[in-house]
């Protein structure tokens, strides 16, 4: 220790010396004063409740007469005997009770000799204090006899306990022990509470208590003296409080003693206690202080370096909190208002520090201010993240950020710490992530091919609407369940299980195709041949974590291909081999054990004109007849094919050329019916064999096809002709035109000739026309030829077909080629106004203008199924209205001269 520390504590040693000495002085300055004034305060209480319980008491009494007086009067006033009106009475009034006494003598005789009061009217009340062991307490009685000569004798008779009216001076903090009794000016004891049975003197009675003269005779005074009401004593260590009060109506005096409390009675013990502590506690403190100073010298250096530490440490946090490029805010904890912000964030919403303190936080976000304060909130309860949150920076720009906020307790306020952080691209990313995820997602759901993953232990984690339909499972009941438990997988050709893909790629890690012929047994077992691939799907290191199998449905494909396959060897019509099978097949048979093989060549007659008179759908029908008819008349090791449009070639094994010849015979000689039966048609066969190791069946298909083009040659214009007859018969039947029609036009197309000095051959072609003009109408449908009314636009239409119908029949047919343009055009007018071609005047060529005329004319003169036939008469008037628009007038001219030369 220092010589100078030793001054200090020399120093402060003799302060603690100077300050105990004069904590002395001071405490026994005020214990006298404090005496004096608590003695005093004790007294004048005393003083005030004894006054208060003689004015009580004067009071009581003064009621109890009252009350007896007014019970006098109203029995006197009543109709009652005087023993029921008090019972009455006392039910109804309680509160002081009154007894009527008839016979009053030993009463009033033990009252006699006791106090006496007057009432203000001057009447007289008779009373003294008793014990009463049954109701244990001691009472006052009061007696007021009655004036015999208001003709009722006897006295009323009433009790008020004295201890409580005694009440007041009952013990407290501030006296105890209090005693009171009822003296005369004298001293003689009326009452007293201290010994109840003693009825003697006052003044005799403390004399056995001990009291020296001088005490009694300073209670004497204040009995004896009205202005005297307390005095103060101190016996045997203790301090006593004596007070007394009169009584007005009786002239007792009430004296209560009181012993003073016992801090009062040990205050000089309390005080010498009080003195010895606290000087004590100065050396103690003097010791404990020296010991803390030394403590506190060498503390001090360590007190300074923690100081320096604490510096340190707000320079730190101040530098955190200014510098760092973290975005953070403080605002109050009540009304949101910010009352610091760092540069970083200062710096990022553009604003400066002026434009941000004092502002609530909600006004930067693009939130609402509801919806903002109850996320802050739960993230402030930890209920739930305040992420992602859009803030509005001063340039306009919206920027999402995250907030962690927690309330930090500065002194009496609760602020809010916030640290913000700019999650904008981050936000960006998810956002890319999830539409990523729903172009996948609906990518998935939107392809034709089902798709299935599993996790690394091949347990499904997802199924497409594909994947859903082909097996049968609901994704939310496949999910979580193995793969082998939803794909039963198998053979198409054993109905053997095959190798679970799923599995392989994950032990291998490569991708895998399944085998062929795989078929999926479904959930409701049906089997669906798949055709799929699986491959692992990897993390960034290559590790796999689960599998995509990607699979479709190849049934229909299948199928298609095993169509494809059949269309490419058969002939999609007829389902007969095609060419390309038959020249696969002639190599194939070309060999020595399938000697002699006979080839057979076939055409269809007259399918071109069945399509251009019947239609394609007629056509069709004839070569499916065709076709059936080779099959009927065929053996079953006989390969038939349709080589092409109406050709049919048939390869015979092990067949001879006679055999061959027998089938063609029996093929040829079947009549191929047509349309309803109206038309039969035949085939034009060749035949030739090939029955030795030499040439080829090649070379014997070349023979049986010049065979055949032969035969056909040979019975071509005889089939030709059966055909047109065939032809016409048939339009006859259908339609309302007769051969003897026919014969009447050519009969005045040959007048119109002659006038024209046509050709022989021109007349010719005449009279074919005249035939053949309407042979078109054999494909027009017979309910428009014999409708008996007129044509609706569409039926009108149909009919307009016909001509061109007659034309391609007679360009199919090579005798009647002559005529086809004819044919086209029989239906032009003059004017231009006919059909099909719209051609007028001259450029209808010459016969097409004489039968135009000649068929009008037979037309009006015969019976029709929509009219009756007119006379030549009215019909040649016809033909000259027509004359310049629908007929040429030089034939119309000819054709009206002839009709008349003819009626003439």
């Amino acid at each position: 220790m220092t010589r100078q520390e030793r001054r200090q504590v020399l120093i402060l040693a003799l302060c603690a010396v100077i300050f105990a000495v004069s904590l002395s002085l001071i405490f026994t300055q005020e214990k006298e004063k404090l005496d004096k004034e608590f003695g005093s305060m004790i007294t004048g209480s005393l003083s005030l409740h004894i006054q208060h319980n003689a004015e009580e008491i004067d009071q009581t009494i003064l009621d109890v007469g009252r009350a007896m007086q007014v019970a006098e009067k109203t029995l006197h006033m009543v109709d009652q005997t005087p023993q029921d009106f008090f019972r009455q009475r006392n039910a109804e009034n309680p509160v002081y009770t009154v007894e009527y006494l008839a016979d009053p003598s030993q009463l009033m005789e033990a009252e006699s000799g006791k106090a006496v009061w007057k009432l203000p009217n001057g009447r007289e009340l008779v009373g003294r204090i008793y014990y009463d062991e049954a109701l244990a307490g001691h009472y006052l009685s009061v007696v007021m006899p009655l004036k015999e000569e208001e003709g009722i004798p006897g006295v009323l008779y009433s009790s008020v306990s004295i201890d409580s009216l005694l009440r007041e001076t009952t013990e407290s903090a501030v006296y105890q022990d209090v005693q009171s009794c009822f003296v005369m000016e004298d001293g003689a004891l009326i009452f007293n509470t201290f010994q109840p049975e003693y009825d003697g003197n006052l003044f005799k009675a403390l004399e056995m208590y001990g009291m020296t003269p001088e005490e009694i005779d300073s209670i004497r005074a204040m009995v004896e003296s009205p202005e005297v009401d307390s005095t103060t004593l101190s016996i045997q260590k203790q301090t006593y409080f004596i007070s007394a009060a009169r009584l007005e109506q009786s002239g007792w005096i009430l004296v209560s003693f009181a012993r003073g409390p016992e801090a009062l009675a040990h205050s000089e013990n309390i005080f010498a206690s009080v003195v010895y502590t606290s000087a004590l506690s100065i050396l103690l403190t003097t010791a404990i202080g020296s010991m803390g100073f030394f403590l506190f010298l060498s503390g001090r250096k360590l007190l300074h370096k923690e100081q320096e530490h604490g510096a340190a440490l707000a320079h730190r946090l101040k530098a955190m909190f200014e510098q760092h490029s973290a975005l953070k805010v403080v605002f109050d904890a009540k009304s949101y208002r910010i009352v610091d912000a760092n540069p970083s964030l200062l710096e990022f919403f553009g604003h400066t520090r002026e434009e941000v303190l004092g502002r609530k936080v909600h006004e930067f976000s693009v939130l609402s201010p509801e919806i903002h304060d109850e996320r802050l909130q739960k993230e402030l309860n930890r209920e739930a993240s305040f992420s992602a949150s859009p803030y509005r920076l001063k340039n306009g720009e919206v920027r999402y950020m995250d907030v962690h906020a927690s309330v930090v307790q500065d002194g009496e306020n609760k602020l809010i710490y916030a640290i913000l952080f700019d999650v904008t691209d981050r936000e960006k990313l998810r956002d890319d992530l999830v539409q990523e995820k729903e172009r996948l997602r609906t990518t998935l759901q939107s392809i034709g091919d089902g798709v299935v993953t599993t996790d690394r232990n091949g347990v499904i984690t997802s199924l497409n609407s594909v994947a859903e339909e082909l097996t049968g499972w609901d994704s939310g009941q496949a999910v979580g369940r193995p793969f082998a438990d939803v794909f039963i997988l198998q053979s198409e050709e054993t109905g053997k299980p095959v190798e679970n893909p799923i599995q392989k790629v994950l032990e291998t890690g490569l991708i895998i195709g399944m085998a062929n012929h795989t078929e999926l047994v479904n959930r409701h077992g049906e089997r669906i041949s798949i055709a799929d691939s699986a491959a692992p799907i990897k993390t960034e290191d290559g590790q796999t974590f689960g599998v995509v199998m990607v699979f479709r449905d190849v049934g229909d494909e299948k199928e298609h291909n095993r169509q494809i396959e059949f269309l490419s060897y058969h002939d999609c019509l007829t389902g007969l081999y095609n060419r390309r099978y038959i020249e696969e097949a002639m190599n194939c048979l070309d060999r020595a054990e399938n000697l002699p093989v006979s080839v057979v060549m076939a055409d269809v007659n007259g399918l071109k004109i069945t399509n251009d008179v019947f239609g394609h759908k007629a056509g069709d029908a004839l070569l499916l007849r065709a076709a059936g008819l080779m099959r009927k008349c065929c053996g079953k090791d006989a390969i038939i094919a349709r080589w092409g449009g109406d050709e049919f070639v048939i390869l015979m094994p092990q067949t001879g050329l006679q055999a061959a010849e027998e089938i063609t015979d029996k093929i040829k000689h079947t009549p191929i019916v047509i349309e309803n039966g109206s038309l039969s048609l035949s085939l034009s066969l060749g035949c030739a064999c090939k029955d030795t190791a030499e040439g080829s069946i090649q070379t014997a298909l070349q023979l049986a096809e010049e065979y055949m083009y032969h035969q056909k040659l040979l019975e071509g214009k005889s089939y030709r002709s059966a055909l047109i007859s065939t032809l016409l018969v048939t339009l006859y039947e259908k339609s309302n035109e007769t051969e003897e029609h026919s014969k009447r036009i050519e009969k005045y197309c040959h007048t119109i000739g002659r006038r024209l000095h046509l050709s022989s051959k021109e007349m010719d072609e005449l009279s074919l026309f005249s035939l053949l003009h309407d042979i078109g109408k054999v494909n027009i449908d017979p309910n428009i030829l014999k409708k008996p009314g007129s044509l609706t636009q569409e039926e009108w239409e149909e009919m307009k077909r016909h001509p061109e119908i007659g034309y391609r029949i007679a360009q199919a047919t090579p005798e009647l080629t002559t005529v086809a343009d004819l044919i086209l055009s029989h239906h032009e007018r003059w004017d231009g106004k006919g059909y099909p071609r719209g051609l007028k005047e001259r450029e209808i060529p010459l016969a097409c203008r004489i039968l135009s005329v000649v068929d009008a004319f037979d037309a009006m003169t015969n019976d029709r199924i929509y009219r009756q036939a007119m006379t030549a008469g009215e019909a040649v008037l016809e033909l000259e209205r027509g004359a310049g628009t629908q007929f040429d007038p030089q034939m119309a001219g000819f054709l009206i001269e002839a009709i008349v030369n003819e009626q003439q």
